[in-house]
C-alpha cells in the first residue's frame, strides 16, 4: 500500500481539519513536538483503514474531543494493487463510510457503509 493523504477533524486534541500529503512514495517524516497530535493521526489512519465505521465501546468513544460532542472524521488515499482508492469515514455520531476508486481522472463513488467496509478489508 502506498499512501497518498491523510485528513482529520475532531480528533482527540485536532479539532480543526487537518490534512497531510501528497505523501512520496518513498520515505516520510512526520516531526513535531510532543503533545501534538501526531500519534492521534495515525491512530486515526489505523482505524480508517481497519475499523468498521459502526464500530463503539470505550476506545473509540476516547478519540471524541473531550467535553465537545463532535463526530470524529478521517480520509485516508491510498493506492493498493496499482488502484487508487480514498476512504472517508465519520465515527460514533452521524456513522458513514465511502469508499471511492480514481478513474477517469477523479474520485468515482465505490461503496458505503458496511459495504465499504468490506470492500476496504
Amino acid at each position: 500500500m502506498i499512501l497518498h493523504r491523510l485528513s482529520v477533524a475532531n480528533w482527540r486534541s485536532l479539532l480543526s481539519s487537518v490534512e497531510l500529503g501528497p505523501f512520496s512514495e518513498r520515505l516520510n517524516v512526520i516531526h513535531a513536538p510532543n503533545g501534538t497530535g501526531k500519534s492521534s493521526l495515525f491512530e486515526a489512519m489505523r482505524r480508517a483503514l481497519f475499523d468498521a465505521h459502526l464500530v463503539s465501546g470505550e476506545e473509540i468513544e476516547a478519540v471524541r474531543p473531550w467535553g465537545r460532542a463532535l463526530a470524529p472524521q478521517v480520509q485516508v488515499e491510498f493506492t493498493q494493487s496499482g488502484v487508487r482508492y480514498r476512504i472517508e469515514k465519520t465515527f460514533l455520531d452521524g456513522v458513514s463510510a465511502h469508499l471511492f476508486r480514481f478513474e477517469d481522472g477523479k474520485f468515482q463513488p465505490l461503496a458505503d457503509s458496511r459495504n465499504a467496509d468490506t470492500k476496504l478489508r
